[in-house]
Parts: C-alpha cells; sequence; structure tokens
C-alpha cells in the first residue's frame, strides 16, 4: 500500500511540473511549442499507463497536469494572467483536457494473451 500511494504522490507532482513549465512557454511560437508541449503532456500520461497496472497511478498525473493548467488559468492577485483567453490558451487548455481524459481511459493492455 505504500508503495502505491508513493508512485501516486509522484505522478501527481511530475504531471504538476510538466504543466508548469510547458503553462509557462505554451504561448512562444505559436503553433509549434504548444504541440511539443501537448506531446510531452500525452507522452508521459501514457508512459504512466502502459507502466502501471494501476490506473490510478495515470489518473492523478493527469488530475496533477489538470490542476496545475486550472489554477494557472485563474487572475493573479496583481491581475496578471499566465493562460490568455487567445488561441494559445484556448488550445492549451482544452487539450490538455482531452489528453488526460483519453490517456485516463485507456484500456489496460499490459496483460499478457493466455495461451
Amino acid at each position: 500500500m505504500p508503495r502505491v500511494v508513493g508512485q501516486v504522490v509522484q505522478s501527481f507532482l511530475g504531471g504538476a511540473v510538466i504543466a508548469l513549465v510547458v503553462t509557462v512557454v505554451h504561448a512562444e511560437s505559436f503553433p509549434w511549442v504548444l504541440g511539443v508541449g501537448l506531446g510531452v503532456v500525452a507522452s508521459y500520461l501514457v508512459a504512466l499507463r502502459l507502466l502501471e497496472a494501476d490506473r490510478l497511478v495515470t489518473i492523478a498525473g493527469a488530475v496533477g497536469v489538470l490542476v496545475t493548467v486550472l489554477v494557472l488559468a485563474q487572475r493573479s492577485a496583481g491581475g496578471s494572467v499566465l493562460i490568455a483567453a487567445n488561441d494559445a490558451g484556448n488550445f492549451w487548455v482544452i487539450g490538455v483536457s482531452l489528453v488526460a481524459g483519453l490517456t485516463s481511459a485507456w484500456p489496460n493492455i499490459s496483460t499478457p494473451v493466455a495461451r
């Protein structure tokens, strides 16, 4: 049980760090950096899904990404916003949500087939 808790915490924090970094740079060179950022998030979550038989680890990583993106999309006390309401910001928020949902719902294919 402590191993699963540790994996859940690590995947949540890993997703949060990835989302933080990509959120800061998502609007640079609009379509290219955003596409690479979505690819990094998708790769991270697919790797979690393929490496662990437990879906909880992947869901924790997806929640880490989503919570971080949604927190950073809010207006700060000074009035600044990291994710602007433009094409890049909209694609980032919607794209992350779709990637997180698809990877969390991915079927378990890591079990061997019995002959």
